[in-house]
């Protein structure tokens, strides 16, 4: 993916502007301080966050969390939990279908190209979520949590959420993890 365009200016005295990152598995490629953030390699240019605070919180946040040894495997299943929930519009679709929209306002070259950016924003706009969702299942033993642990993690995870309550199928991936023997 494209880097932000002013950290790659500034590092190289002005000979190029562009560079490329790998970010992490699970994670956009964001400058906090220069508000920019790189969703997909399909993007012509990075994108303009400044709009969306949220997103430089949560990569403080994750930060912080990578240090965990846990939170790789937490991440992992997180991203397929919130992947899963925005591809079929649950949970939180109207939060996120709110921030695809003052980001593509903000960034009108998302709409152009071979993917819509509902498809090619996806990792960013959910990424707030995503890390709440990591940090607490960093927290579920490997063996998973017992019945009466179920309902206090939901409640508590709802909170972090924001959610007034959250109640997944028995065929969604939160509930296969924190029910994993």
């Amino acid at each position: 993916m494209r880097t932000c365009t002013a950290c790659v200016l500034h590092r190289s005295r002005g000979a190029t502007t562009t560079a490329r990152a790998y970010p992490p598995d699970h994670t956009p490629a964001l400058c906090a301080r220069h508000q920019q953030a790189a969703a997909d390699p399909r993007h012509t240019a990075p994108l303009d966050i400044a709009g969306l605070p949220e997103l430089t919180h949560a990569h403080h946040f994750h930060r912080r969390l990578a240090r965990s040894p846990s939170f790789t495997t937490a991440l992992t299943w997180a991203a397929t939990i919130t992947t899963r929930w925005y591809d079929h519009h649950q949970h939180l679709h109207t939060r996120w279908q709110a921030r695809l929209a003052r980001l593509t306002t903000t960034n009108p070259h998302t709409r152009k190209g071979p993917a819509s950016p509902a498809l090619t924003c996806r990792t960013l706009i959910t990424y707030p979520e995503t890390l709440t969702l990591a940090a607490a299942l960093t927290r579920i033993p490997p063996h998973g949590l017992t019945h009466n642990d179920r309902s206090g993690f939901l409640h508590r995870l709802a909170g972090r959420l924001e959610l007034t309550h959250l109640t997944p199928a028995t065929h969604d991936s939160l509930w296969t993890r924190i029910n994993t023997r």
